[in-house]
């Protein structure tokens, strides 16, 4: 498949769309152009690649006490953005960049939102579920959000975390029991 580049598309409205199970993997279009694909390297683990026409990286969630994820060139050793995990907010932090605080849209909502020092809306991202299953999932950026170079980045580095804490939650269904009929 060949991958169109960001900055070749209308890119305030995106969507990822479930592609694989195993390997997971997602393909993140705009309209119906695919600009980049990510895909677990496995069936356990976090490690997975995302491939863009402007090159591959790598993401892996890493830490138990202090836990964040990584995203890195393919190969490389150095950090091109880092996602800390914070109590009730999330820190995204661009190398050489600027920082954004990624969090809850609200309470009783889904959705999760990329803020900017200012805390103008950067990104808004709602997963959309088929029963239980994550199957896909909206990404709407600001008008100017685009232009920024880190907006890959952005992209790609707060789908790889909502996925992973969407799979923690499906981890514990089974513990959950079976469902108790309402009694009158």
């Amino acid at each position: 498949m060949v991958l169109a580049p960001f900055d070749s598309v209308d890119a305030t409205s995106l969507r990822w769309l479930r592609q694989n199970e195993k390997p997971l993997e997602f393909d993140l279009l705009a309209g119906d152009r695919a600009i980049a694909t990510l895909r677990w390297d496995a069936a356990t683990g976090t490690l997975a690649t995302v491939q863009t026409a402007q090159g591959a990286w790598t993401l892996k969630r890493v830490g138990f006490l202090n836990p964040r994820v990584t995203l890195r060139a393919a190969g490389a050793t150095e950090d091109l953005a880092r996602l800390s995990v914070h109590w009730n907010y999330h820190q995204i932090e661009v190398t050489g960049g600027p920082s954004y605080k990624f969090h809850r849209a609200g309470v009783l909502v889904p959705a999760w939102q990329v803020t900017d020092t200012l805390g103008h809306e950067v990104l808004h991202i709602e997963p959309v579920r088929e029963g239980r299953k994550l199957a896909a999932g909206a990404v709407i950026a600001s008008p100017t959000a685009p232009k920024r170079p880190e907006f890959p980045l952005l992209v790609v580095v707060s789908w790889y975390f909502i996925v992973l804490a969407w799979f923690e939650d499906e981890a514990l269904i089974p513990l959950e029991g079976p469902d108790a009929p309402a009694t009158g």
